[in-house]
């Protein structure tokens, strides 16, 4: 794959597939009741989508060099094509989630839950994406640069993270699980690596792409022990968080070698004309269909248990996940063409 206006079409083709992994994962809570091997290999296939996303961001932070040169200008930047989508689908949400009782609004209700990424479930990801932006200005302005070093310490600080995650699987600590996971610590590895690569890529891809075939293959084995994982958790705590979570070590390692898989065989994919440009639509549109993806779901299934329950549940996901992409997609078109071009950027971000 080639690059394309500046951009690396290999990370356009991660962002796609990562967009469309949470609509599955979203759609899936709906459409999967049991623990038959089919779903949990299928729920366990996306769980790239979130690491995925925030080793994009670390990457196009340190593939210009210039950023270094002026780090709260390019975090002042970021933010302004974040937050402020961020706040009016939050204000948006929390209206249309309550409409059986705007008599009781309660503005601090609103505020907490906006402070907190509690308006909807996967907001969580939003003040996460902010801190790993003040997480880099902090290493440019003490002067950790050097991408080794940067990955270490990412690396020391998600091991710690993690063996306190285990430990509350385990019952050994208690800890509040929906305060944590909103810590960028919980999830600094594939942000670290993200710095990594893109203070590295010209030296690492062409590293990857000789060991692609091994790549995928670790790929490959990590997944199975990710699923494996799964039902070994099962016999000790069944807990719905940490079965389907990121933050087990076998779905670290999965998702970061998945995007490594991507960028080894990014030379070799050979995508049709109409399936590429659907992939830079998706990439393009990725964080609008985030911040609406959870939301649509839910109207889609209400269509779905109207018109078509009781179908077998991949079917019901197969309708989920199209009708989910199709109703972002539709929503996404129509605000592009009624809102003044001024104004897209704030509630789109795009």
């Amino acid at each position: 794959m080639e690059k394309a206006s500046n951009r690396f079409a290999e990370f356009d083709l991660i962002r796609a597939l990562a967009i469309v992994s949470v609509v599955i994962t979203h759609a899936g809570f709906s459409a999967f009741g049991d623990r038959r091997i089919l779903f949990v290999a299928i729920d366990t296939l996306q769980l790239f989508c979130v690491p995925a996303f925030l080793l994009l961001s670390g990457f196009f932070l340190t593939n210009k060099l210039e950023n270094q040169n002026n780090p709260g200008q390019v975090v002042k930047k970021r933010l302004s094509r974040i937050i402020p989508p961020y706040l009016f689908w939050s204000v948006t949400l929390y209206i249309l989630n309550n409409l059986g009782s705007l008599q009781k609004f309660d503005l601090l209700s609103l505020l907490r839950d906006i402070l907190t990424g509690s308006v909807m479930p996967p907001y969580y990801f939003i003040l996460v994406i902010i801190q790993c932006y003040g997480w880099w200005w902090l290493l440019v302005k003490i002067k950790i640069l050097e991408p080794r070093k940067i990955l270490a310490l990412g690396l020391i600080i998600q091991t710690i993270f993690t063996i306190v995650f285990y430990l509350k699987v385990f019952k050994y600590i208690s800890i509040p699980i929906p305060l944590v996971e909103r810590w960028i610590f919980s999830w600094i590895l594939p942000f670290s690596i993200g710095l990594f690569l893109g203070a590295t890529y010209d030296k690492i891809q062409p590293l990857l792409e000789r060991r692609k075939n091994q790549i995928l293959g670790a790929t490959i084995l990590i997944y199975l022990a990710s699923v494996w994982e799964y039902y070994l958790i099962t016999e000790f705590n069944s807990e719905g968080w940490f079965l389907r979570s990121f933050f087990k070590i076998s779905s670290q390692g999965y998702a970061i070698f998945f995007v490594l898989s991507i960028l080894a065989f990014s030379k070799s994919i050979a995508l049709p004309s109409k399936v590429s440009g659907l992939v830079k639509i998706l990439a393009a549109y990725s964080f609008p269909m985030y911040l609406l993806d959870s939301t649509v779901v839910r109207y889609v299934a209400l269509v779905y248990y109207k018109f078509i329950d009781p179908v077998h549940p991949l079917v019901k996901l197969a309708f989920l996940v199209t009708g989910t992409l199709c109703g972002c997609f539709a929503i996404i078109y129509l605000l592009q063409k009624v809102l003044p071009k001024k104004y897209s950027p704030y509630i789109l971000g795009i």
